[in-house]
């Protein structure tokens, strides 16, 4: 018996991907700020990793927009298609640091109150609005 074939990536499953990958960070980034935050109890014990914590977000963002330098562009008379089909595993791979980026300044704002985690967090939203499937569509 053989399992159901993959259907290859769509121009709209590559969008729906990113932004469900975006919205998912933006919806945890609010939950942490308005709902985890008031309840938390204080995370002292985190306050001297929390540089070495923005860190490693700081080179998550880094090392998703390197990545997304790997993506290849679409050939002059390319559609959308047969160019998603090459590109979206390479687009998925640049947008998972991004997105480990802002859950982990998220989770550090959530534990810690610090407003340079809120700020790394809000770094990695904008960078991974700004690597959305259309700049990878640009020639």
């Amino acid at each position: 018996m053989t399992g159901p074939g993959q259907t290859p990536p769509t121009p709209q499953t590559v969008r729906v991907i990113h932004g469900a990958m975006v919205a998912g960070l933006i919806l945890f980034g609010l939950v942490a700020h308005f709902v985890m935050l008031p309840k938390r109890s204080p995370g002292v014990g985190l306050i001297p990793l929390l540089p070495w914590l923005l860190g490693v977000s700081l080179v998550g963002c880094a090392l998703g927009i390197l990545l997304s330098m790997r993506v290849p562009r679409p050939s002059t008379n390319e559609s959308p298609d047969p160019f998603w089909r090459r590109a979206a595993p390479l687009a998925m791979i640049a947008w998972t640091p991004l997105e480990g980026a802002g859950l982990l300044a998220i989770v550090v704002h959530s534990l810690t109150g610090s407003t340079a985690a809120a700020i790394v967090a809000i770094v990695a939203v904008i960078v991974f609005l700004l690597l959305n499937p259309s700049y990878f569509e640009r020639r």
